[in-house]
């Protein structure tokens, strides 16, 4: 049985310690987690660049695979039944196609759109330099590109898989939605909840301590973004790649036409939106106090969000034993002591700042 570690009530909280507490047995939260992601970023910069492009191609072809598991499903769908139920397509090739995602994070290989994340992570935090941020990020690309395209062309177009109908008009209408159908801005902006989600499953998969939780995690984001119909730069390698092999009427400078967008949308979405809201949880610096005038309040950092949380839903795990009372109380001394500082009005939901060493 898990047992609660007896120095919770200091405020210093060394990284070390955050990241093998016993208060993380399911799953990482908070500080544990961001540890997790700064691990990654700096394994992932130190990579020789042949080694990052190698594990680019990998993700590529894993990214192939999940394409032609939807490709064959969804096309296989009568085109009258596709008519009058345009979900069924979405949803056909939203239940395989995260498996792409699941091969990649738990076999190996490196993903351009999940790198913004976990490297703007690494950035924020001042653990990696941009140079280094930004080689990766073009290797990566790259790379990625290579394994769709090695996928798309011997195992999607030269296996004949799509090759008759109604797969064949299925494909073609489904590149011709992507590169023809929208214009710049509305790609763009499709790109960022694209991004969103995949860099949510990327960062709960990272969460998640066992294979089954891992699996679950990546599942359900990837199900949102695709049957949504949002744009991700790393899909639409293979999708309109595949989709021009097979005839579908438009041009290579269409197919960028759509790249632009969709990496423009996916690094506002990983970065801005997922990589910068975990490190404004875990950093906090308030302006409104300081305008208020209120005392040390303004120089707070952190707050009772997700390690706290889940340290307190861990401490409940222990109802109906003695190490429930004795875990509940080393909670309320350690919320105490972080607050005592800080006046008796707020000291019950303020946190103590977090040293990071």
């Amino acid at each position: 049985m898990n047992t609660l570690p007896t120095n919770l009530g200091s405020p210093k909280l060394t990284r070390q310690a955050s990241t093998h507490s016993p208060l993380s047995g399911d799953m990482l939260s908070g500080l544990s987690l961001e540890d997790a992601i700064l691990h990654n970023a700096i394994k992932k910069t130190s990579n020789p660049l042949d080694k990052s492009f190698f594990l680019g191609v990998m993700a590529g072809v894993w990214v192939g695979f999940g394409g032609i598991a939807g490709l064959s499903v969804a096309g296989g769908i009568p085109v009258s039944v596709r008519n009058d139920w345009p979900f069924l397509p979405k949803l056909a090739i939203a239940l395989f196609f995260p498996f792409a995602l699941h091969l990649i994070l738990m076999f190996g290989g490196e993903l351009f759109t999940g790198n913004i994340m976990i490297l703007g992570v690494g950035l924020l935090n001042r653990v990696i330099s941009p140079r280094r941020v930004l080689l990766n990020l073009i290797t990566v690309y790259l790379g990625n590109w290579s394994g769709c395209l090695l996928t798309a062309y011997f195992f999607g177009y030269k296996t004949e898989i799509f090759a008759h109908e109604p797969y064949t008009s299925y494909l073609q209408s489904f590149t011709i939605s992507k590169i023809e159908g929208h214009g710049w801005g509305v790609l763009f902006l499709r790109a960022i909840p694209a991004n969103t989600l995949v860099c949510m499953a990327v960062v709960l998969a990272l969460a998640a301590r066992d294979t089954a939780g891992k699996i679950m995690a990546a599942y359900f984001p990837v199900i949102l973004f695709v049957v949504s119909s949002f744009e991700h730069c790393v899909a639409n390698m293979f999708f309109i790649s595949v989709g021009l092999m097979y005839g579908a009427p438009s041009t290579i400078a269409r197919l960028w036409f759509n790249q632009s967008a969709a990496v423009l949308g996916n690094i506002v979405g990983g970065f801005l939106i997922i990589a910068c809201s975990e490190h404004s949880m875990n950093h906090w610096q308030s302006l409104l106090p300081a305008v208020l005038g209120e005392g040390d309040f303004g120089k707070e950092e952190g707050t009772l969000a997700a390690h706290d949380v889940e340290s307190t839903r861990r401490a409940q795990d222990f109802a109906g034993h003695q190490e429930a009372d004795d875990g509940k109380e080393v909670m309320r001394q350690r919320l105490r002591e972080r607050s005592g500082s800080l006046g008796s009005v707020r000291k019950d939901i303020l946190p103590r700042r977090r040293t990071l060493t």
